[in-house]
């Protein structure tokens, strides 16, 4: 028998009662995992979904304030979170993600040079339905400043790995 409205809502409440990040997302490490499967995804397909390179700019942007909440760079780092929080940002391809995502939060025009390699056959498009422009072909490549985007995002998710995922939290 299925629910009432009323209680469905009330077992909704108690639901959103409980803190999570985001939905069933409730720390930074099952963060990270969906995180390492989309950048897999992306690195490895023919054909380049804007939507996995969206989420891989903000995610791997972001995760490091899952990492240290409340951190603000203008204290001293003190901590292992953050201690790994000012470390992330030295690394030259993190910049270039935290440049993106800054960006695109507020649709501003870049000074950087940015492009997509597009071509290949249709058969290449996980998603034909999601195709902006049938004339171009599907995206092969991203690139920002002469980067590829696939090397950029390998680069910050090994950095994440090794300097935090892999235990050297301090």
């Amino acid at each position: 028998m299925r629910p009432s409205r009323p209680a469905a809502q009330h077992d909704v409440r108690l639901l959103m009662s409980r803190p999570a990040h985001v939905f069933d997302i409730e720390s930074p490490d099952q963060l990270f995992y969906l995180l390492k499967l989309v950048a897999k995804r992306f690195t490895n397909a023919q054909a380049k979904r804007p939507e996995d390179m969206l989420l891989l700019v903000f995610g791997l942007t972001h995760l490091r304030e899952w990492i240290a909440p409340d951190y603000s760079p203008k204290q001293q780092a003190v901590t292992p979170s953050e201690q790994f929080y000012q470390a992330i940002f030295d690394l030259e391809e993190f910049k270039v993600l935290q440049a993106l995502c800054n960006r695109s939060k507020h649709m501003c025009a870049t000074e950087s040079a940015m492009g997509t390699l597009h071509g290949g056959p249709i058969d290449d498009w996980p998603d034909v339905d999601s195709v902006l422009n049938f004339d171009r072909g599907p995206p092969r490549a991203y690139f920002v400043d002469g980067r590829d985007m696939d090397d950029v995002v390998r680069a910050v998710v090994n950095f994440y790995q090794d300097r935090w995922f892999n235990g050297a939290r301090g």
